[in-house]
């Protein structure tokens, strides 16, 4: 059975307590699908709020993790074996979630942003590039930095939607 990491600071709370609170990111992906007029006037505030408090649970059970000694010797970013050992421990797997959840809604946001600058509509936005920036990060940033070269090589820049 997997053993539940205790969250420093938080009596009684474990990284399987948070686990499903980490969806609270479908709110801002939602703010990120509305149409910029549609979206409420502190939206950005939302989100980095949210990515804020990602950074904090991050922090957090990273040093953990790595100062009670779960993280074995051989692990580490140097190899991709190093790599492997790494992700076999539970409290880093937490972590390195919630910097995945954390770090792709940040992209999201600069893309959402970088879409309106450049003219790209919405709908492609929010059709195309949204769910491949939830879904799989860097392919979202690459069909956004394809798209929006593409319509500006083919009209110039558009009218933001």
């Amino acid at each position: 059975a997997p053993r539940d990491m205790p969250i420093p600071g938080l009596p009684g709370v474990t990284d399987s307590t948070l686990f499903g609170g980490l969806n609270v990111c479908v709110v801002g992906w939602a703010l990120l699908a509305c149409p910029p007029s549609w979206r409420p006037k502190r939206w950005k505030a939302v989100v980095l709020g949210l990515c804020f408090v990602f950074g904090v649970l991050y922090v957090v059970t990273l040093a953990n993790a790595l100062v009670t000694g779960l993280v074995p010797e051989q692990a580490g970013f140097g190899t991709l074996d190093g790599v492997t050992e790494l992700f076999k421990v539970r409290e880093v797997v937490f972590s390195g979630w919630t910097h995945f959840v954390c770090h792709d809604l940040l992209v999201g946001v600069w893309v959402a942003e970088d879409s309106q600058k450049r003219g790209v509509p919405h709908i492609a936005f929010a059709t195309v590039t949204l769910p491949l920036l939830c879904l799989a990060g860097p392919a979202g940033v690459v069909a956004h930095l394809t798209l929006a070269q593409a319509l500006s090589a083919f009209g110039g820049k558009r009218k933001a939607t």
